[in-house]
């Protein structure tokens, strides 16, 4: 009785494990995905600002 006692915490205790992590990998791929996503936003934000620097820039180059 005592053996299948400490078989079943065992196995519980795997379980448990395993659940932590596969849960841990999810968010951390959930965490990496967004982590590109903003990367990819900010680029193209700091692709705007150049083009609008040379716009203002070939403004103020122009004769009034």
């Amino acid at each position: 009785m005592k053996g299948k006692i400490f078989m079943y915490a065992f196995i519980f205790a795997l379980l448990l494990m395993v659940f932590q992590y596969v849960n841990s990998k999810n968010i951390f791929e959930s965490y990496q995905e967004k982590m590109t996503k903003q990367i990819e936003r900010e680029q193209v934000l700091k692709d705007s600002i150049i083009h609008l620097n040379k716009e203002l820039e070939q403004l103020k180059a122009q004769p009034q």
